[in-house]
């Protein structure tokens, strides 16, 4: 059985120190691989590049290899860094220093947590006294072991490729389960950067534990995303908006993760649905509005300009630039204007891959980290949309045609040859039940299709011919 590598990143300017170091580190009982580095600048070099699962710091350090202006004011530099850009690695502080009174600031930094699924929470930062050097193999050794120990849980890729740091969160969930093997397959990510997996784990008699749906990115979003799940998400229905289990913020670098349950039998997305049975896509739409009816049941009309709808999902200033760039002279007083909206919270990012599937139509909304509010009407109209501008499996150039999108607002006329009909029929039917009105469709519309020209990896013939159809829509109110 392969065994799961220690990376200990190690800056230390001193000879003696760095071989004593090496010795203890080769003597930890378990495979790790150290990189030294002698100084401030080469120690913020290597964490831009690499992954470390813990970090040793002298703190009275130089600046760069060759100088000599040794400082405690560089390591402490390290640490904030290290704080920054790696917040999920164990930090041992190692001070020569016979003044403590620079290491109080740090000492705020000091958090307790079950970093690697131990069954017991330690220290996040810890502080050595050089002089103390010989409780360093014991404090590296339980890093290095409880590291080894992630090698008892057997992952299963099914041809996927986990980085390291998704690699490293997906066996520490596991392990805080007691499970002896987890599969994970993948869930079609949208724009976001953030990895969305499937887990299934499995306990030691081989007997499924729970399947899990994984959100792996950067810490900031993955504790947004938990504080819109408690916000907002917790106000719907359960049965189909999966509970958070473990948001997981060490272990894994700059990555963390954030844990959900998953009812067996949801194993296909909406596009997957759409593609394979355009009837059951569109029952699972219906599904879909009764789960999320709860954040726009009973809500008001209220006035709002459709700039302010447009900076629930894009700035300002990229949607000048977007303007600029594609020569949409007509926008900004398009935006200037002020319709009935029914404002509530929406999902944000309805695309098809957001949205699993059980064969009886049932539906589980994934993925929060755009929740928040908007026009209600945002979401379906995201979802109609996503159809023909994400990565769904019946995208193609045959539709929907230049001219098709350009009778975006003629429904009858948009839908001709449309290889999904029923399901674009049920997201129009769902917006209409929402909005207050074409304008709002239109609004919503334009919102969405303005936000997927930021992105490089979209169809932007197909985006600037939905536009026509969308004034052609505002135009006919």
């Amino acid at each position: 059985m392969a065994q799961v590598t220690a990376h200990i990143l190690v800056v230390e300017d001193d000879d003696d120190y760095i071989a004593e170091l090496q010795r203890i580190i080769g003597e930890s009982g378990g495979p790790t691989i150290p990189t030294f580095v002698t100084n401030r600048d080469d120690a913020v070099a290597q964490l831009k590049t690499g992954f470390f699962d813990f970090a040793i710091l002298d703190l009275k350090i130089p600046t760069a290899e060759g100088t000599t202006d040794l400082d405690p004011e560089h390591g402490k530099y390290v640490f904030h860094h290290v704080r920054k850009v790696s917040p999920g690695t164990k930090i041992l502080v190692l001070t020569g220093s016979p003044s403590e009174d620079f290491i109080a600031p740090l000492m705020e930094q000091k958090h307790d947590a079950d970093i690697w699924s131990e069954g017991d929470k330690v220290h996040t930062v810890e502080f050595l006294k050089k002089i103390q050097i010989d409780q360093a193999p014991e404090k590296i050794s339980k890093v290095v072991a409880a590291i080894r120990a992630l090698s008892d849980v057997e992952l299963q890729f099914n041809g996927l490729n986990l980085s390291m740091p998704e690699d490293r969160l997906v066996r520490i969930f596991a392990k805080h389960f007691n499970a002896r093997r987890c599969a994970v397959y993948p869930i079609g990510a949208g724009k976001s950067g953030a990895r969305t997996l499937r887990l299934q784990m499995f306990d030691r008699t081989g007997a499924l534990i729970r399947e899990v749906v994984a959100k792996l990115g950067e810490l900031p979003k993955m504790i947004d995303e938990e504080k819109r799940h408690d916000a907002h998400i917790v106000l719907l229905d359960g049965g189909a908006t999966p509970r958070k289990m473990k948001l997981l913020e060490f272990g894994a670098g700059a990555t963390a993760g954030i844990f959900y349950q998953l009812a067996s039998g949801h194993d296909a997305s909406m596009f997957v649905t759409m593609a394979t049975e355009d009837a059951l896509a569109a029952k699972a739409v219906t599904a879909t509005a009764e789960a999320l009816a709860g954040w726009s049941k009973g809500r008001n009309e209220e006035p709002q300009t459709i700039a302010s709808i447009r900076r629930s999902w894009l700035s300002d200033e990229w949607a000048a630039k977007l303007h600029a760039d594609y020569g949409l002279t007509w926008a900004a007083e398009f935006e200037s204007r002020e319709i009935q909206t029914r404002w509530c919270c929406v999902h944000g990012d309805l695309h098809g891959e957001n949205i699993l599937v059980a064969p009886d139509g049932k539906v589980l909304v994934i993925d929060y980290g755009d929740v928040g509010p908007g026009s209600a009407a945002y979401d379906p109209v995201s979802l109609e949309l996503s159809a023909v501008l994400q990565d769904n499996p019946t995208l193609g150039a045959a539709w929907p045609t230049a001219d098709a999108c350009r009778k975006w607002h003629d429904l009858d006329a948009y839908l001709v040859d449309c290889p999904m009909p029923e399901f674009i029929r049920a997201c129009r039917t769902w917006s209409d039940s929402l909005t207050t009105g074409r304008r709002e469709l239109a609004a919503c519309a334009y919102c969405y299709l303005l936000r997927q020209l930021k992105y490089d990896d979209t169809d932007k013939d197909r985006i600037l011919a939905l536009l026509d159809g969308v004034q052609a829509c505002w135009a006919a109110t």
